[in-house]
């Protein structure tokens, strides 16, 4: 009976040993494998997309200055005041400058007078060429420092070039004018808002596929989940004498986007615009999801599924679609593919496929 007993125990301790140890590496097993899904590469079409932020702006605007210095005697516009070509904006205080034309007229006048005798002495010969030479030399100096003060004259009523609307707060009336500073005091900016265009800027990896007339969608937050449509008007090479703008040494161009003039009223001068700029197209190409192609500091490459495990195969990517991706070598149509999740540190373990990638 004891024996039986013994016999029994130990067997039974052995059984929970075998069934504890199978358990343990089963559940070491299953706490390895990474779930992951697959698809297959696949022929399509595909269109490179360059996403892009800039900010919304008139075509047509300009900045209101003066060439004269002077107090603002009034401004006759507010901010968003709509406003037609030669209306008046302001006017500076003109009792200085219209006292110094008033001089510049009355020497004029004198060597005018001056001119006329001597060109009669001259004629009788009673006096010199050089004396008659001398009084002409007057008289023209004398009418170009009157033609300056009546400019100047003019210039103390501030009119509209264009028609338009008075963007931003517009000087006040009681300011001073200065001149001679490298930048004019802008006394109002007037801009018209019935054609705008969006500044985008684009680094100068992705500039080359951006071609003039190409379809730009874009949003603002003024719209949520409304897309606007426009197009590619044209790609400046620079600025200001730059051939581009730097930034952390990488260079950067500006890509001018036209709006349609029915959905302008929709938008503000610089508001923020988020672009997809349309590029290159190609057809009957292999793609592959975008997930689906990594990259390390070796390369890109994508985990192909051969003989039921994941196998690391390095790649040659072309343009870049919204959600998937060219690729000019590496894969054949038809390859199973790893479209997402983790393969982990072992490509032997099981993949739990799914279907096709579209």
């Amino acid at each position: 009976m004891w024996r039986t007993r013994k016999f029994w125990g130990i067997l039974i301790a052995v059984i929970v040993i075998v069934l504890g140890g199978f358990y343990w590496f089963k559940s070491k097993d299953s706490s390895e494998v990474t779930s992951y899904t697959t698809g297959k590469v696949e022929r399509g079409n595909i269109s490179s997309v360059i996403t892009s932020t800039g900010t919304i702006n008139p075509k047509n605007y300009v900045d209101i200055s003066t060439n004269v210095a002077g107090t603002l005697e009034s401004v006759s516009v507010k901010e968003n005041d709509h406003v037609t070509q030669g209306q008046v904006i302001a006017t500076i205080d003109a009792r200085q400058l219209q006292a110094t034309a008033d001089d510049a007229r009355a020497t004029l006048e004198n060597t005018s007078a001056d001119l006329e005798r001597y060109r009669t002495l001259v004629n009788q010969g009673a006096i010199a060429q050089q004396s008659y030479d001398t009084a002409l030399m007057n008289y023209q100096k004398a009418q170009a420092a009157y033609d300056r003060a009546i400019a100047n004259l003019s210039d103390t009523t501030i009119t509209s070039p264009m028609d338009g609307t008075v963007i931003g707060t517009p000087l006040k009336a009681g300011q001073t004018i200065s001149t001679g500073i490298s930048t004019q005091m802008i006394i109002a900016t007037v801009a018209d808002l019935s054609d705008l265009e969006i500044y985008l800027t684009v680094d100068e990896t992705d500039i080359g596929s951006v071609k003039r007339g190409a379809r730009v969608d874009f949003t603002v937050d003024a719209h949520p989940g409304k897309t606007f449509t426009g197009y590619v008007s044209d790609i400046a090479l620079g600025t200001k004498g730059n051939m581009g703008t730097t930034s952390s040494s990488v260079v950067y161009y500006t890509v001018k986007v036209a709006i349609s003039e029915t959905d302008a009223s929709n938008f503000f001068p610089t508001m923020t615009a988020r672009a997809t700029i349309y590029g290159d197209e190609r057809s009957n190409v292999l793609v592959v999801p975008l997930a689906a192609v990594r990259t390390d500091k070796v390369g890109e490459y994508v985990y192909v599924i051969r003989n039921g495990k994941p196998e690391r195969t390095s790649v040659t990517t072309g343009i870049t679609g919204e959600t998937t991706i060219e690729i000019t070598k590496g894969l054949d149509e038809g390859d199973e593919i790893v479209v997402s999740g983790d393969v982990g540190s072992s490509s032997t373990k099981k993949a739990s496929t799914g279907g096709h990638m579209f």
